[in-house]
């Protein structure tokens, strides 16, 4: 029983509650409109005549402010925004304009500028290929090889009856004599050719010759194994060089070294 009977008692508040909120209103609904009256209200005001629409704009002897004067869009730079000012004075152009207006324009030919597909196809014209640089063939020494060599002087070398001289020096004579340094004499001619001996050894020697049977007396270069025997020589200070001579280097070397026929006696 006590909850039923606690929910007829909310359904009777809730009853009361909805006829108190009816009744209020009405009350209010049925009350009269109170006017207000603004003391010193502005003339302008009271002019106004009252408009149905709340959000229109009242009329009244008031005038809208004139409309700014805008520049003409011709008369604008491109970048400036049309109905505004311009920046600066009306009478003075800007820098950059006045650089722009003081270039020339060049003018420019359509055809040297044009495609190249769209000019008139000529005749075809045939181009010879590119030959191949010629190689050029490594000139070949003909080699003869000489056995037994016989020394007849520095410089000079004999085969039989056939005599080979050294290309680039200056044979030295075998009776030559040279001083010394306490002011006598020593041989030596017969040192240098004994020293080419030596050096020679009865070797079988390569010669730039055209042939291995020749007459008289010819001149070539001749090596032992791969040592030149005139550039040996001349380092040693044996033999002397003429002028010109690519070997003259290495016989002035020797000469200010007092080496060989420049020198003392070696014996």
């Amino acid at each position: 029983m006590r909850p039923l009977t606690t929910f007829v008692i909310g359904l009777a508040g809730l009853a009361l509650w909805a006829t108190l909120l009816s009744l209020a209103g009405r009350t209010i609904g049925e009350q009269p409109a109170e006017t207000f009256e603004i003391e010193d209200m502005p003339t302008e005001w009271a002019e106004a005549a009252p408009s149905d629409d709340p959000f229109a704009p009242a009329e009244s002897g008031m005038q809208a402010p004139p409309e700014a004067e805008t520049v003409p869009d011709a008369d604008l730079p491109s970048n400036q925004p049309t109905g505004m000012p311009p920046a600066g004075a009306a009478d003075q152009a800007s820098p950059a304009s006045s650089a722009t207006d003081s270039l020339e324009v060049r003018p420019v030919s359509p055809e040297f500028f044009a495609s190249p597909l769209n000019q008139a196809a000529g005749p075809l014209e045939r181009i010879d290929p590119l030959q191949p640089p010629a190689e050029k063939t490594p000139e070949r020494v003909r080699l003869v090889l000489l056995p037994r060599p016989e020394s007849v002087e520095a410089g000079l070398i004999a085969f039989g009856s056939r005599n080979l001289k050294l290309s680039d020096i200056t044979t030295t004579d075998r009776m030559r004599v040279c001083p010394t340094s306490k002011g006598g004499d020593w041989p030596c001619g017969m040192v240098a050719r004994t020293q080419q001996r030596l050096f020679l050894r009865n070797r079988t020697i390569a010669c730039d010759a055209d042939s291995a049977e020749w007459e008289g007396t010819i001149e070539a270069h001749c090596r032992v194994g791969e040592l030149d025997i005139a550039r040996w020589l001349a380092e040693n200070g044996w033999v002397e060089a003429p002028d010109g001579s690519p070997l003259g280097g290495l016989v002035e070397k020797a000469r200010s070294e007092r080496r060989g026929i420049f020198g003392d006696d070696q014996r």
